[in-house]
């Protein structure tokens, strides 16, 4: 058992696929303890108004930047495996441009919305900057992934830049020093102002020298892909941070605080999932485009075997250590261990369902992934209306562990349909994850 463990390890995958979930892993403790540290020194209003503000600004992001995110994965990955500089340097103009224009409409929009409600100008200035820089890293952290390393484009995106606030928090606390929402956001833009500047000169020195190219644009396509990569980017990160927004709304702030511990600490099992799109992203397509069925298959099975171990670990430490975890917030929120084992239990079952949403998107069939993530985002907000004025923020995360369950079991039937892969941990129970590999890509060239 043990030489078979040691083989296990020694896979090149099943080293890629640990090497990125222990990267997730990393970031989720330093967010663990930034939003832990972030609680004991605000008071709980004060960390409610916190977490929803990043709540609005993580969304708004998302919404400025189009699409252009995935668009990047999608078609940096096809024009490497078809040797396409020009319509690489094409992509990545239209792209910037894009986002830049994209960009100013959405902050000057968060802008209006902050100030007719009232807000300072100094938490809206930090507001605005923070979700500047946040669409910023996750712009050049799908560059970077594809053209650097995972680590250079998720380190700078979640870990290097959550040390720096730690420390900032750590000393703080032992000051005593209480903290408002503006202080912190604005501590946490300009560390990640720093990971941003890493990451940009990282990628200017992977970018070949493309001066001499002509950029060639690929216009239809990139559109049609951009918009339902954009459909779906707003409705995931709904999925995300729209639970906490609503809960402050139909609640108060101290809740949405509460909620948003608990989903964050439930969110061992999103890193999972997580790990397993960044580590797909970037091996996946080459593989799929390449025709490499062998190995293709090979990284999805063994893919499922480290999802499998992950989720029966996080699971046990959920259940046994989750009143710990919570009291590291403060000790009202320590009684909410209810909360954090039902939205665990939703979270792990979309992390079993395996990277499902990555290999519809990345292989051309992002059309059918949007009305399956709008109905998952329906079906949560009916939830949210009928569940909570009945059992108050344990309602909330069973409307949200039951959409994740039904989502995931639509998007496992609908992967194995389109492209004929099984992407879950169920795999593992088969003896072949490939029953009918279904080749044909969208305006592109290569069916089998």
């Amino acid at each position: 058992m043990i030489t078979s463990l040691v083989q296990f390890l020694r896979r090149d995958v099943t080293r890629g696929v640990v090497g990125t979930i222990l990267l997730k892993v990393g970031s989720g403790v330093l967010a663990l303890a930034l939003f832990s540290l972030a609680a004991r020194t605000m008071t709980p209003d004060g960390f409610g108004i916190f977490a929803t503000w990043l709540s609005v600004a993580q969304i708004a992001a998302v919404v400025g930047l189009v699409g252009q995110e995935s668009l990047l994965v999608r078609f940096l990955n096809e024009y490497q495996v078809g040797d396409r500089p020009d319509l690489t340097k094409g992509v990545l103009i239209s792209s910037l441009r894009i986002t830049g224009i994209a960009m100013l409409i959405v902050i000057a929009a968060v802008a209006l919305f902050a100030h007719l409600r009232g807000d300072q100008w100094l938490l809206i200035l930090a507001v605005s900057a923070y979700t500047a820089v946040s669409a910023g890293l996750m712009l050049g952290s799908q560059i970077a992934r594809s053209l650097v390393s995972i680590l250079m484009g998720e380190g700078n995106r979640e870990l290097f830049w959550r040390v720096i606030v730690v420390l900032f928090l750590l000393a703080m606390l032992s000051g005593h020093t209480q903290l408002d929402p503006t202080e912190l956001i604005a501590v946490i833009t300009m560390a990640m102002s720093l990971g941003l500047a890493v990451q940009v000169i990282s990628i200017a020195r992977a970018l070949p020298d493309l001066r001499g190219t002509t950029a060639r644009s690929e216009t239809s396509r990139w559109r049609s892909s951009s918009f339902h990569f954009w459909i779906a980017s707003i409705l995931e990160v709904a999925n995300q941070y729209f639970d906490v927004i609503l809960v402050y709304w139909m609640m108060d702030p101290a809740t949405a605080g509460i909620y948003f511990a608990a989903s964050r600490l439930a969110n061992i099992f999103a890193m999972l999932s997580a790990a397993l799109y960044t580590f797909g992203a970037r091996r996946l397509p080459s593989l799929y485009f390449s025709r490499n069925h062998r190995e293709f298959e090979r990284t999805l099975k063994l893919m499922a075997e480290v999802t499998a171990l992950c989720v029966a670990a996080g699971l046990a430490l959920i259940w046994l250590g989750g009143p710990y975890f919570l009291n590291l917030f403060g000790p009202h929120f320590s009684a909410q261990h209810s909360v954090l084992v039902v939205l665990a239990i939703g979270t792990a079952i979309q992390a079993a369902g395996g990277p499902s949403a990555a290999i519809l998107q990345l292989t051309g069939h992002e059309r059918i992934y949007v009305p399956v993530v709008a109905a998952n985002v329906a079906l949560r907000l009916v939830g949210f209306l009928v569940l909570i004025p009945w059992l108050g923020v344990l309602g909330a995360a069973i409307a949200a562990a039951v959409s994740l369950t039904l989502t995931t079991v639509a998007l496992n039937i609908l992967c194995r349909q389109r492209t004929g892969v099984d992407p879950s941990i169920l795999v593992i129970l088969r003896f072949s994850a490939w029953r009918r590999v279904n080749y044909t890509v969208r305006g592109a060239d290569s069916t089998e």
